[in-house]
């Protein structure tokens, strides 16, 4: 007679757990990586402050993530047990390091003058960032290996809740805001929103996202060694930022949005009664003489609000001139030099509804249907012409900082009733035909007009 063993249970098939000696081996040698980095950076006198490269850089991060990737793995010998994760949070935050707070007053400096010691080097500072979050996840992973299942799952319905709560805050906190999302918005819920960069988009597109902006960037050049004079050769290149047929790469236009989000940075000013209140009547002075001597017929007076925005001290005196000095590098040709930089802040405003459908509700009658890419719906501003090094040429420009504007005037075609036949005048003559663009005429230098704008 033949007798039928049982087939095995699923826990009978299950692979035995690894020893916990050969995990927490395989840790510490990731550990001891992450360690080694530490000290080549106290040994090789790598910088401490600021985001200055060093010759020790690429092998501290390689060794670093290499350390980073075998403590990974001994979570992932034994998930259960709390010793490798211990493993993965030590090399984490040994990455990420530890050093004193910025001196009071310096919190604000894109580097603060603090010394930081670190497995990762200061100028990997995205990754250093990366390897602390590591390591407060593997943290938090070593301590509910030693709770109740039921206290795990607690947690992360408390999380959970935790996360949406602070969407919820985060769309409903520009004001008017509740008084509830208001206090949960600023002593609850925004180190995380800030830290999960929540704070920005879902708070951005609410109510409304305002209008995006560019930057048009004319770089002159001139023969190498050549004297810097009017009569000198000149050559010149305009450059959009972001250029969506250049910029937009990827599937996902990572490339390109990160770009938007840098022009966003220079759209921060001040208002003229708080920054200019005792140079304003000598600003306005100098613009009213320059459109005087030209008879207004150089760069005339435009109604705009605003029509003067001068930027912050962050943005003047630091982010423009490293802008314009990565873009003298960045865009060098041989055999050329980069006689200046001119660079224009320009804003794309939203069409309303009312334009996008061709109705004036002063008037109450049916007019043209605006077109999103008409060029009067631009409003440029000068932000400086600088050097190769990024050194403002000239702090007494007349238009600096003023609306450089592009508009339809007697001199131009009045616009037509219908959309279409807008559309066809532009694609035969250009969008002179109807405007005029008075950033060529300041640069001078033609800005080029790419065919889905016209």
């Amino acid at each position: 007679m033949t007798v039928h063993s049982p087939p095995p249970s699923p826990t009978d098939l299950e692979e035995p757990p690894l020893p916990p000696e050969r995990v927490l081996t395989v840790g510490l040698i990731g550990v001891g990586l992450v360690v080694s980095a530490f000290i080549l950076g106290l040994a090789s006198g790598a910088p401490l402050r600021g985001f200055d490269a060093h010759w020790a850089d690429g092998p501290r991060t390689l060794l670093a993530a290499l350390g980073l990737f075998l403590a990974g793995c001994a979570v992932s010998m034994r998930p259960g047990w709390y010793g490798g994760w211990l493993c993965a949070a030590a090399a984490g935050l040994i990455g990420y390091g530890v050093g004193a707070q910025p001196p009071a007053g310096t919190e604000w400096y894109l580097s603060p003058p603090r010394d930081w010691y670190a497995g990762v080097p200061n100028a990997w500072d995205s990754v250093q960032l990366f390897f602390g979050v590591f390591g407060a996840f593997a943290l938090v992973g070593a301590i509910w290996t030693r709770l109740p299942r039921k206290a795990v799952y607690a947690c992360i319905l408390i999380w959970v809740c935790y996360h949406y709560a602070g969407i919820m805050s985060a769309v409903t906190s520009p004001p008017p805001m509740p008084w509830m999302t208001d206090q949960y918005w600023k002593r609850v819920g925004s180190p995380y929103l800030q830290f999960a960069y929540m704070n920005n988009a879902y708070q951005f597109y609410s109510p409304d996202p305002g209008p995006a902006t560019e930057l048009w960037v004319l770089i002159e050049y001139r023969p190498e060694g050549s004297a810097d004079d009017a009569e000198s050769e000149r050559e010149c290149i305009w450059h959009i930022i972001p250029h969506r047929s250049e910029d937009y790469v990827d599937p996902l236009g990572l490339s390109y949005y990160r770009r938007l989000s840098l022009t966003e940075n220079l759209a921060q000013f001040q208002a003229s009664y708080m920054s200019l209140a005792p140079e304003l009547k000598v600003v306005q002075a100098r613009r009213e003489k320059a459109s005087r001597e030209s008879g207004g017929r150089d760069i005339p007076r435009v109604p705009a609000t605003p029509e003067y925005e001068r930027p912050n001290e962050l943005v003047s005196r630091q982010l423009l001139p490293s802008f314009a000095r990565h873009l003298a590098h960045e865009y060098a040709r041989p055999g050329k030099e980069v006689r200046s930089v001119k660079i224009y802040r320009a804003r794309h405003q939203l069409t309303t509804l009312a334009q996008f459908r061709g109705f004036d509700p002063t008037t109450g009658q049916s007019v043209m249907p605006v077109d999103p890419f008409m060029p009067s719906l631009y409003i440029p501003n000068f932000q400086g012409e600088f050097d190769g090094e990024g050194q403002l040429k000239d702090s007494t420009e007349p238009l600096l900082y003023w609306y450089v504007p592009i508009y339809n005037s007697r001199s131009n075609n009045p616009l037509p009733a219908t959309l279409e036949e807008y559309k066809r005048n532009i694609r035969r003559h250009g969008p002179s035909y109807y405007f005029t663009d008075t950033v060529s005429r300041h640069a001078r230098c033609e800005r080029p007009v790419e065919e889905g704008r016209k």
